[in-house]
């Protein structure tokens, strides 16, 4: 028997979670500038890697001064017998430093952060032409090769997609800081210009370089506004790309016209030009998951709002945005959970069973990466389920229709995998989301999973026959015998055993002690103490919580 995890597609949509200023505030990038051709990721890698454009700048500076004084490295703490290129030796570091603080603080708009590079880029030159022509003097040698400058255009144009004008303003600007700091050198010296020539060996590089550079921006600029063009899905422009696997992606996406923030998620173009079969295969199952989530209304399953197919053929559909992370992160960073806190979020993953049983669908992967755990404008600790991208029907006669998973697979995460998916059974019903959902619940009890093992495969055999240890023996905390069997109940091996429904489980769980304790009193404690920034601000402008 061959197995597959889920596909890492799935676990991405761990990263579901609210990256949206507040309503009502400018969109930086486009008031300040002329950058919203470029998308803002985009953006967002330019402006951290103008920050390592600075810090370079700064460091070599230092690192020039010395090497010059490279037999006597003591006179590089003593005064330059040129007072200009000490002038030019501070002006650099306190510049680079300036610049590299506030491109690596996030403080200010990437799109403000690359306009003040740009005043940096001009600013950078003119120290650069100081020290070049502060020492030797300009008539101590003949021939002084190309200027540092011209690097120094180049640099930027690769850094910097900046719009056509800017471009221009700002390498042209760059390239006079060479006959402006020639000046400042022989207005302080009282020395008389060179000629004509000189000034034309001198400076005839950095306007060419400048020249080049003003073209090889466009094709940069003109790359990142395709990318921006690529990227618009629908009604839906893609913002920022929150987490990918292998085969798709998903994205954090504006409506044009809404300000609704929502999450995109989409196949791989590489995942789309594959064979028509596997292509098939995977636009099915896509469309199917979409299909299959948009007809549930529980509001602990999560919204879908549209979906479509772009222009290369990639599937796609639009769902809401969330607050939180998942429940697989809420272990690994705090722990496991009180009993009742437990009981509270399994009853909300049951409301969207229930349903979905009801309508014959079989999620298949229910795991903690696919229970997500958010703020929901005035509820905490609020579920959504998520990913019923390996949903089934469990109607008999729709089987061979529905079953378009690959071939000799097993579909699903062997971690929380119940038997009969493992053994490849075709008729699976809501009974193997309750044993799932019953590892789940030991996760959540113990921070440990049912059972361990060194491969898939050994954990998959485990599931078909070991005997689960109960969670109370794996754990410190003190778990009602009550709940225990409740979920010891989840882990039969035969689905009979098991509770039949959703909603018995339901039942069963409400029926334990301590039930009620978990309320949203305790819930909107727990997260302003753990989770000021999302629990304080108003729902959907809340800040990320950055998922592991």
């Amino acid at each position: 028997m061959e197995t597959t995890q889920a596909d890492p597609m799935t676990d991405s949509m761990q990263v579901l979670r609210a990256q949206t200023p507040p309503s009502g505030s400018p969109h930086w990038s486009d008031a300040l500038s002329s950058y919203s051709m470029l998308p803002p990721d985009m953006l967002e890698r330019a402006a951290r890697l103008l920050g390592w454009v600075a810090l370079f700048y700064l460091v070599s500076f230092p690192i020039m001064r010395l090497l010059y004084h490279i037999k006597n490295p003591l006179q590089f703490f003593q005064a330059s017998p040129f007072p200009l290129v000490d002038i030019a030796l501070f002006g650099a570091i306190i510049s680079g430093g300036i610049i590299t603080a506030v491109a690596w603080s996030g403080k200010l708009p990437p799109a403000l952060v690359l306009d003040v590079g740009l005043l940096f880029e001009v600013l950078g030159a003119l120290w650069i032409a100081l020290a070049e022509m502060g020492f030797p003097f300009l008539d101590q040698i003949e021939y002084r090769g190309v200027s540092a400058i011209t690097l120094w255009i180049t640099m930027f144009i690769l850094v910097i997609p900046a719009t056509l004008g800017k471009t221009i303003l700002a390498a042209f600007s760059t390239a006079l800081m060479g006959p402006v700091g020639l000046l400042i050198v022989m207005l302080y010296h009282g020395v008389p210009p060179p000629e004509a020539t000189r000034w034309l060996q001198l400076f005839t590089p950095n306007f060419v370089f400048a020249t080049f550079a003003i073209i090889l921006s466009r094709f940069i600029y003109q790359m990142g506004s395709e990318v921006r063009k690529v990227r618009e899905m629908g009604s839906y422009r893609l913002m920022e790309r929150l987490g990918a696997g292998g085969m798709g992606e998903v994205w954090r996406a504006q409506h044009r016209m809404l300000a609704r923030p929502s999450a995109i998620k989409l196949i791989r173009p590489e995942v789309c030009s594959q064979t028509d079969a596997v292509a098939g295969t995977l636009h099915r199952r896509f469309e199917r998951e979409v299909q299959a989530t948009a007809g549930l209304r529980s509001p602990h399953t999560v919204a879908v709002y549209d979906f479509g197919t772009t222009d290369d053929g990639c599937f796609y559909y639009v769902m809401e945005l969330l607050d939180g992370f998942d429940l697989d992160t809420l272990i690994e960073r705090y722990g496991p959970l009180p009993p009742e806190r437990v009981v509270f979020l399994l009853l909300q993953a049951c409301d969207s069973l229930v349903e979905a049983h009801l309508h014959g669908l079989v999620h298949r992967d229910i795991k903690p990466k696919n229970i997500f755990l958010c703020r929901l404008g005035l509820n905490y600790d609020f579920i959504k389920v998520l990913d019923f991208g390996l949903v089934k029907t469990s109607a008999a006669n729709e089987a061979a229709e529905t079953n378009i998973t690959m071939a000799g697979t097993t579909t699903g995460t062997p971690a929380f995998m119940p038997p009969e998916i493992a053994l490849g059974k075709s008729e699976v019903d809501g009974r193997a989301d309750l044993y799932s959902l019953g590892c789940v619940a030991y996760w959540l009890l113990t921070g440990r999973l049912v059972f361990e093992g060194p491969t898939p495969l050994s954990v998959l055999l485990a599931h078909i026959q070991n005997t689960p240890e109960p969670p109370s023996s794996r754990t410190e905390i003190e778990i009602p015998a009550e709940l225990e069997a409740v979920i010891m109940a989840c882990l039969e091996k035969d689905p009979d055993k098991r509770p039949q429904t959703a909603y018995e489980l339901a039942q069963r769980l409400s029926a334990c002690p301590g039930a009620e304790q978990w309320n949203q009193v305790r819930a909107e404690n727990w997260w302003r103490a753990h989770l000021p920034s999302l629990a304080t601000q108003p729902a959907g402008q809340a800040a990320a919580v950055e998922t592991r």
